[in-house]
């Protein structure tokens, strides 16, 4: 019934866990694909020792690190079930994840179906709100209008989160993805733009309203680490988005006020753990990609009296290309705290 995609790398200490909560879902009739992507730990040996335990379990090993969007495609041309799922392998579910997620398409004649999502940070685990009643039927016409712009942004500049374009958190339809495939040039925030290339060609979207998938945050969380691959990957990952989307005057709004918000990632991806520049080199990029012309003009029609107080901060400081104050706050306040 169930195909679920797993691309490991590094993921040694939580992979056991992973493995374990996959083995236990309820929904027997599943299989697991673990991609292991050059992972330069002993994971391949742990995926090796649960593929003889569990005929279940099929392991695919690349030889070099190519990235997750490569371990996921790789993933889906193996994969046989009626439906795709994924999972990442430092995190784990509930048991019951794939059977409600699988029940509730079948129910609602959907081609995706979607949950909520724990956000768990050591011994502390958020239940993070998902926006829609559970068994909300989406047709084409309510994705395009209004699942699609809630996964861009919020409808104004905000800190809160948008729907979460976490690709683990849903469950697609074969059919749903059939050509579609993960940008492999985009080598971070490369889901959302893969969950809107398959979602626009469903006909029908089911949302879940209960938490099953615990995305787990640690010292080595690609998305509070230093990147390299940013702001290259947004601005492609945006660029393709703009394309399918440039019909939707909605989508094409929230998609300046997401703009907007990747630009700050941008400056904050400076400063984060894993850094190679010291402060003053910090400051120098910042500043350099804050004069970019493109950049100024996301920030140019900015009213900072109508945003939330620590936004406005942010944005302001964008809009005026404070690149000094930006890469102090980031070093030392706002992600300190």
């Amino acid at each position: 019934m169930v195909s679920i995609v797993v691309p490991v790398y590094g993921a040694e200490a939580f992979l056991p866990r992973c493995i374990e909560t996959l083995r236990a879902q309820t929904l027997r009739d599943i299989e697991m694909i673990f991609v292991c992507d050059g992972s330069p730990d002993h994971s391949l040996e742990l995926l090796r020792a649960a593929e003889k335990m569990d005929s279940r379990i099929r392991v695919i090993a690349f030889e070099k690190n190519r990235g997750v969007s490569a371990a996921r495609n790789a993933g889906i041309d193996a994969a046989r079930g009626e439906f795709i799922g994924f999972c990442d392998g430092d995190d784990w579910v509930e048991k019951d994840m794939y059977k409600t997620l699988y029940e509730a398409a079948v129910q609602a004649e959907a081609d995706v179906s979607f949950c909520r999502v724990f956000k768990d940070r050591g011994e502390m685990s958020e239940n993070v709100p998902l926006g829609f009643a559970d068994g909300t039927r989406f047709d084409d016409r309510a994705i395009r209008e209004i699942l699609v712009p809630a996964m861009l942004s919020k409808e104004t500049d905000s800190d809160d989160l948008p729907l979460s374009g976490y690709t683990p958190r849903n469950l697609f339809r074969r059919e749903t993805i059939g050509k579609h495939r993960f940008r492999e040039d985009i080598r971070y925030a490369e889901d959302l733009l893969f969950i809107v290339t398959c979602i626009m060609d469903a006909k029908a979207a089911v949302a879940v309203d209960q938490a099953y998938y615990h995305y787990r945050f640690h010292a080595g969380s690609v998305t509070k680490r230093f990147n390299f691959n940013v702001p290259e990957s947004f601005e492609r990952s945006n660029e393709a988005l703009e394309e399918i989307l440039s019909d939707n005057p909605e989508c094409m709004r929230r998609m300046r006020i997401r703009k907007r918000k990747m630009a700050v990632s941008t400056v904050r991806n400076l400063c984060y753990p894993g850094t190679p520049y010291e402060f003053w080199k910090r400051v120098r990029r910042a500043r350099a990609y804050m004069n970019r012309p493109d950049v100024q003009m996301l920030f140019s029609d900015v009213r900072l009296r109508q945003i939330p107080a620590q936004m406005a901060v942010k944005l302001g400081l964008m809009k005026y290309r404070q690149a000094f104050l930006m890469i102090f706050l980031f070093s030392y306040v706002f992600d300190r705290v």
